[in-house]
């Protein structure tokens, strides 16, 4: 192996920037397409230290204290490390985002008492509650995961994220191509739920 080589990223040269200044975690997954999963314990332990010591951020605030604690220059990397690391905290229910809105800090549940933590049938009832009632329907335009969240109240984001994606591995309901055919970021009503 060459001196360039990057156990975080697993790449050669590095492309994560983060070659030398961190001590790689053991690997247990194949090479990622999202980043390199060798920054999410640092990230993990960074944010978790800093909010008990009472800092409080936003998702975005927290990306960007991630990129200067790292010394991240490639912001796509740490979003991506930021987006797995941030999703487990909402799994594992021990940071979750506002769910009024993004604006609100990331915190324990406790300081959201009405967010619901939806286990994947409930969010995709939730879903389908939403389309059955009409607010979401064929034809409105693409929506980011994160407006179809705030469309279901109290809505924890990762549990809308599950629920839409394992609603489109399914082909049920919802989709990410676009009524022009092509795939996108945003997601659809499917045509066939009518």
């Amino acid at each position: 192996m060459s001196d360039s080589y990057c156990d975080l990223c697993d790449a050669d040269p590095c492309y994560c920037g983060q070659h030398g200044k961190l001590t790689p975690i053991a690997r247990t997954a194949a090479t990622t397409r999202s980043a390199p999963r060798g920054l999410d314990e640092p990230i993990r332990e960074f944010v978790l230290t800093s909010y008990e010591e009472g800092v409080l951020d936003n998702w975005g605030g927290w990306l960007a204290r991630i990129m200067e604690r790292f010394e991240i220059a490639n912001r796509s990397v740490a979003r991506n490390a930021w987006n797995r690391v941030s999703n487990q905290f909402q799994r594992d229910w021990v940071l979750i985002d506002d769910p009024g809105g993004e604006a609100g800090p990331l915190r324990s549940p406790r300081h959201y008492p009405n967010a619901r933590r939806l286990p994947l049938p409930d969010a995709i009832a939730a879903v389908e509650e939403l389309i059955v009632s009409g607010r979401w329907s064929v034809g409105d335009k693409g929506l980011r995961l994160w407006q179809v969240r705030r469309l279901i109240e109290n809505s924890v984001y990762i549990n809308i994220w599950d629920a839409l994606h394992d609603m489109n591995s399914r082909d049920y309901l919802v989709t990410t191509t676009s009524p022009s055919g092509s795939k996108t970021m945003f997601w659809y009503v499917r045509e066939s739920a009518t």
